[in-house]
């Protein structure tokens, strides 16, 4: 049997809460978890990956949509007894707001919360790059044995990005505004639809998936994928390489 590098989608959607989404978050060959925000357990759960099996969590940013499921992640692992220590990856002060929010939920002293967190470096198949954003924000390229992809995180156009989606794949940026939101888009240092075309040309990736989604970003996303075959909706359940 041939094995080929799956994508899951775990959810598309921005801080913009509404009925039936979830925060945007990717499994990638069931072990590489990409963001960890709010309900991320119960997402891995209704797919049937078990989240003791996640061997390395990559958080762009802190922002409650992105990194406060860790909690719920580490918690989930100390009962069902995990042997092993997750790596998790982000950018600088990482380690003080996990420890800060395993002390605000109350963790129970028995729990044996295991985690080996890295701030602003590589590991192993994963390369980091600075995207732009209010606060720290890291992208993430991934190379597998099928190909490349890059996530962006929550980001305005970046250079750095660009440079680090160059010639994958899969780029998942972020798309929370439309081009007609171009002044919240600057204000909280968030991408638009030519933004991300933008940074989708520039950085010739092969494909992409627009991500962190709104209400009407979705709309445009749609519109996009019926122009363009190489536009790929997050709608979807997941991606085979």
């Amino acid at each position: 049997m041939v094995l080929v590098t799956t994508i899951d989608f775990l959810g598309k959607w921005s801080s913009n809460t509404i009925r039936g989404e979830r925060t945007a978050a990717i499994v990638v060959d069931r072990h590489t978890l990409i963001e960890c925000g709010p309900h991320t357990v119960e997402s891995l759960l209704d797919l049937k990956i078990d989240p003791v099996d996640i061997n390395t969590v990559a958080i762009t940013h802190m922002h409650l949509d992105h990194f406060v499921g860790i909690a719920e992640f580490l918690w989930y692992r100390a009962i069902y007894n995990s042997e092993d220590t997750p790596v998790i990856l982000g950018p600088h002060g990482l380690r003080k707001n996990i420890d800060s929010l395993i002390k605000a939920t109350m963790t129970p002293e028995s729990f044996q919360i295991k985690m080996d967190v890295r701030e602003d470096v590589n590991y192993e198949n994963i390369q980091q790059f600075r995207a732009n954003h209010v606060i720290d924000d890291n992208g993430y390229r991934i190379e597998t044995s099928d190909g490349v992809l890059f996530y962006s995180g929550d980001t305005a156009y970046s250079e750095e990005v660009v440079k680090g989606s160059e010639d994958v794949d899969y780029l998942f940026h972020e798309m929370t505004y439309t081009d007609l939101q171009d002044k919240e888009a600057k204000f909280w240092k968030h991408s638009t639809v030519s933004d991300v075309l933008r940074v989708f040309s520039e950085s010739k990736a092969v494909n992409l998936v627009p991500m962190h989604l709104s209400v009407k970003s979705l709309e445009a996303c749609r519109e996009m994928t019926r122009k363009n075959p190489n536009v790929i909706s997050p709608e979807r359940k997941s991606l085979r390489f």
